[in-house]
């Protein structure tokens, strides 16, 4: 599947360049702009295309059914949390001593 991925992908370069030739533009034709029209599509479907890796990271989606399936327990975690750093961020009140 990867090899042929990369084989459209890459057969985009001079499918449009081909396509280009056939448009006029002043004398001449446009190959050149076919050229690097097919470069910019064949990076688009290589890097957005089908058959890509998805992110690692997860979305937002996932997240709020994980949150709804568990019943709220990654939301009691993240407020601990939350509340830990706040506390640990909070300034000393009482100064460089202790009172005694």
């Amino acid at each position: 599947m990867k090899h042929l991925r990369l084989i459209l992908g890459l057969a985009l370069i001079p499918l449009c360049a081909l396509l280009g030739s056939f448009v006029p533009i002043g004398t001449g034709s446009g190959t050149i702009i076919g050229l690097v029209v097919g470069i910019a599509l064949s990076y688009l479907f290589l890097t957005f295309g089908p058959g890509r890796k998805k992110s690692p990271l997860p979305t937002s989606y996932y997240l709020t059914h994980q949150h709804e399936v568990n019943g709220g327990v990654n939301q009691q975690a993240i407020e601990n949390t939350t509340l830990r750093a706040r506390e640990a961020a909070r300034p000393n009140l009482e100064g460089p001593y202790p009172r005694l």
